[in-house]
């Protein structure tokens, strides 16, 4: 479980036990993200104008992507 759950919280422990049980909720929607949200595919038209500007786009889109699952993924600490 990533740590910016507990940010500004005294109780950790009973933070903890509230992000849990969020689980449900959460694999529903890694799940969501997952089949409706697809990493997106490299740019690879190099001969086209602001390929790179394209390219850049995709990566921090398939970033953010990465991050909101990682952040609602708990894993056992």
């Amino acid at each position: 479980m990533k740590q910016v759950w507990f940010r500004g919280y005294e109780d950790k422990e009973a933070r903890k036990k509230e992000v849990r049980s969020f689980t449900t909720a959460f694999e529903e929607l890694r799940e969501v993200l997952e089949k409706n949200y697809l990493k997106k595919e490299s740019v690879r038209d190099y001969g086209e104008p602001n390929w790179e500007l394209r390219q850049i786009a995709v990566n921090e889109y398939n970033q953010s992507l990465k991050d909101i699952i990682e952040l609602i993924t708990l894993t056992k600490d």
